[in-house]
């Protein structure tokens, strides 16, 4: 068996433009999911409907209607609760075919109580079917689709956590207040 390793390098691949234009609209398409999120977890509804196209549906188990109802029911809900929360994404797919894509991404949603002292995470999956029109790519319907729940019935001080988080470190908020909003970074 030969275990060399050859030096020389390999040909160029040729990458066509309907790969690149795929790539591009890929990109955008996870974009608007991470936006959403964003939105979500800072509570910024204007955001959060921007991610829909105004005819959009989003099926969330407990509302199932309008993707922009579904954005104001769902901020009337986080400010009366004053919650915080997480998305983080992770598994995105996407399959593109000409103006349409159907994507899935998986997410991971952490919901924090201060006033129960208690913390929910829900595991889950996007499934969304997006349409771009004039070069813009947004939701036309999502489904939520659960896979696994957890509650934590207790949260720990920033204090009590890696050493001991000091009072003076930049702590996540809701829209405007939140760092990310600042002008200057």
């Amino acid at each position: 068996m030969d275990n060399t390793i050859s030096t020389e390098p390999s040909p160029a691949r040729q990458v066509s433009s309907e790969e690149i234009i795929d790539l591009l609209d890929k990109q955008k398409l996870y974009e608007n999911m991470a936006l959403y999120c964003r939105a979500m977890d800072r509570k910024d509804v204007e955001t959060m409907k921007s991610t829909f196209w105004p005819e959009a549906t989003d099926n969330h188990g407990a509302f199932d209607g309008s993707a922009h109802e579904f954005c104001e029911w769902a901020y009337r809900g986080q400010k009366s609760s004053e919650h915080r929360s997480h998305h983080y994404i992770t598994n995105t797919l996407i399959n593109v075919n000409g103006s349409t894509a159907r994507r899935e991404t998986a997410v991971v949603y952490v919901m924090v109580l201060p006033a129960a002292n208690r913390i929910e995470m829900m595991g889950g999956r996007y499934r969304d079917f997006c349409e771009q029109r004039d070069s813009e790519w947004k939701v036309l319907r999502r489904t939520v689709v659960f896979d696994y729940a957890q509650v934590f019935d207790e949260i720990a001080d920033f204090g009590d956590v890696f050493g001991g988080i000091p009072a003076t470190s930049r702590f996540g908020s809701l829209y405007p207040d939140d760092p990310i909003y600042e002008a200057q970074w």
